[in-house]
């Protein structure tokens, strides 16, 4: 008995489905590294990993084959981030930055987790755009095209925001010294 080829296709998606779950979990270090880039508490990487996976299973017929899966997560990770930022900034009480900022750190601390520490300072206060920007392309490595894909904009709105995020960290930089 043969299948009907307006059927055959709803029966080989179970094995594309698990291709395509398994090819979502395998780029999940790259998403917690990104959400890392992100987010300072642990708890809220996991909870970002978790709402983007769970997001693109659920997507899974929007995504095109042949187009770049890693980007297409990243799209949902950036906007399920930039969400939950306008929220936050929506519902937080003014002052708990200044509180936490004004931590002090203990003076037993490495150099090179001081100066992590202090970058991290320094992108929390750029624009999400421009921390965005910044994170994308020199510390995930994704060229000009794929961080246009993430943006979802042109790759010469890329080369300006970069450019432009560049400048604003090197005036932190500048405005931070005494």
């Amino acid at each position: 008995m043969t299948i009907p080829a307006r059927l055959s296709p709803s029966l080989a998606q179970p094995a594309c489905s698990a291709r395509f779950d398994q090819e979502v979990l395998d780029l999940r270090p790259a998403l917690v590294a990104f959400a890392r880039r992100l987010l300072r508490q642990e708890a809220d990487v996991e909870d970002l990993v978790q709402e983007t996976i769970v997001k693109a299973l659920a997507a899974r017929h929007r995504f095109r084959e042949g187009t770049n899966l890693k980007a297409w997560l990243f799209t949902i990770m950036r906007n399920s981030f930039n969400t939950r930022w306008r929220r936050s900034r929506r519902e937080t009480t003014p002052g708990s930055e200044v509180i936490e900022l004004g931590a002090v750190m203990p003076s037993t601390q490495a150099t090179d987790l001081w100066a992590r520490q202090a970058l991290e300072r320094l992108m929390k206060d750029l624009s999400p755009a421009h921390r965005e920007i910044l994170i994308l392309i020199p510390v995930m490595g994704l060229g000009y095209e794929d961080a246009a894909e993430v943006c979802n904009c042109s790759i010469g709105t890329v080369k300006s925001r970069l450019n432009r995020a560049r400048m604003a960290l090197a005036a932190l930089v500048g405005g931070s010294e005494p």
